[in-house]
């Protein structure tokens, strides 16, 4: 990914310099008379850069002198891509007044929307935009993730499906709300359909792997976990820990506990895998550590101190006591690792008032990681952090 980002820059900065490089076009702008060409394409330097503040007051200054639907559509991009969803909704309505026969921008708006929690806003503007066309299938699709009613959700996501039966995302909403009301027999139907359309899609391997536990397929279950294994899944506790379960079930006890051994040095405080381990040690025979695994898991299902901790930092982090405020969301965050408020604050703290970019981009990093389904609002702010903070690392280095 970090690769990835630079090279889209450097190719970025690339086509700039074919001008003369970028920070000449910027100084030859800013001797030019005021006027709206100058202010538009200063803005689009920078936002084609990705710096996005200087992206936006320059946008913002060509707006003043042209109500362009093109500059505005730019900049509402920016605002969102810079964590300001409010502000743009603000300019996507702006544009509904002057071009309601745009749909990409209502479709658009209707996402800002349900990031605002005003998902029966979205709802509505996406039924109108179904009406005018209705062969689309994002619009159903995105109903149904909006949508709060299950039979909704579940109409909404079956009238995607037979408007592109290929969607890969449509197919795993309908075999994780299927599974949600416990029809599981269609959430297997489902499944199968993904599965025979994208044999090697971790994610649907995934809920094989749930499915067959369900159905006692310990053989198959642990084929598809080994599957998963050999196209590298990302996420290698789920890997180790269902490897060791399935060879439980198989009672066969020595690789049974060499993947949750595994698994636990991946996390040593989930109670569950300690629960295995006992049941594994029991098996055996060895009833002394049985004893001690099973005790272990209990002692873990006791309430953690996370939130005490995190309570504590906003204490001192009101108070301006930002290094004791750090060290208190560090504890929350070691205590409980899905504590996403926790580390939201280190990455924030870390950068504007430790000034250490490089921790509170590696912090920014990890959120994005682990807790991508989180506040959405928080996502687009950690996510124009990250691309920010690697720009200034990058050109620092320079």
């Amino acid at each position: 990914m970090k690769k990835t980002l630079l090279l889209i820059i450097l190719f970025k900065l690339l086509i700039l310099n074919a001008q003369g490089s970028y920070l000449e076009v910027i100084n030859r702008l800013q001797s030019q008379p005021d006027s709206f060409e100058k202010f538009q394409r200063l803005g689009k330097i920078y936002d084609d850069t990705g710096f996005d503040r200087k992206a936006i007051q320059f946008y913002q200054k060509a707006l003043v002198l042209k109500p362009d639907i093109f500059t505005m559509n730019r900049l509402a991009k920016v605002y969102a891509r810079y964590g300001k969803p409010g502000a743009a909704l603000k300019v996507r309505l702006k544009i509904a007044a002057l071009d309601s026969t745009n749909y990409r921008n209502r479709y658009d708006l209707a996402s800002l929307y349900a990031q605002a929690g005003r998902k029966d806003t979205a709802i509505v503007i996406l039924q109108k935009l179904f009406e005018i066309d209705p062969h689309n299938p994002n619009y159903p699709y995105k109903i149904g993730l909006y949508s709060n009613n299950m039979n909704q959700k579940l109409d909404a996501f079956l009238e995607a499906y037979h408007r592109d039966p290929q969607h890969k995302k449509t197919l795993m909403m309908l075999v994780k709300n299927y599974k949600r009301i416990k029809f599981l027999d269609s959430a297997d139907y489902y499944l199968q359909k993904g599965l025979l359309l994208y044999p090697n899609d971790t994610k649907f391997l995934r809920q094989k792997v749930i499915a067959t536990y369900r159905k006692k397929q310990y053989q198959t279950m642990l084929k598809t976990l080994q599957k998963l294994d050999s196209l590298r899944y990302s996420d290698d506790l789920f890997v180790k820990k269902n490897t060791g379960l399935s060879y439980l079930m198989l009672k066969q006890y020595d690789k049974a506990e060499k993947y949750i051994t595994e698994a636990l040095s991946v996390d040593g405080r989930d109670a569950i895998l300690h629960y295995y381990l006992g049941k594994i040690y029991q098996a055996k025979g060895q009833l002394k550590k049985a004893k001690w695994r099973f005790l272990m898991a209990i002692r873990l299902k006791k309430p953690d101190l996370d939130k005490e901790y995190f309570e504590l930092g906003m204490i001192a982090k009101a108070r301006k006591q930002y290094r004791t405020a750090f060290n208190y969301f560090k504890k929350a965050y070691q205590n409980n690792h899905r504590n996403a408020d926790a580390l939201f604050q280190m990455a924030i703290l870390s950068e504007e008032v430790l000034k250490q970019p490089d921790k509170a981009l590696q912090y920014y990093e990890t959120y994005l990681s682990e807790f991508s389904s989180k506040n959405k609002a928080n996502l687009a702010f950690v996510k124009s952090r990250i691309k920010t903070l690697k720009q200034q690392l990058f050109l620092n280095k320079k």
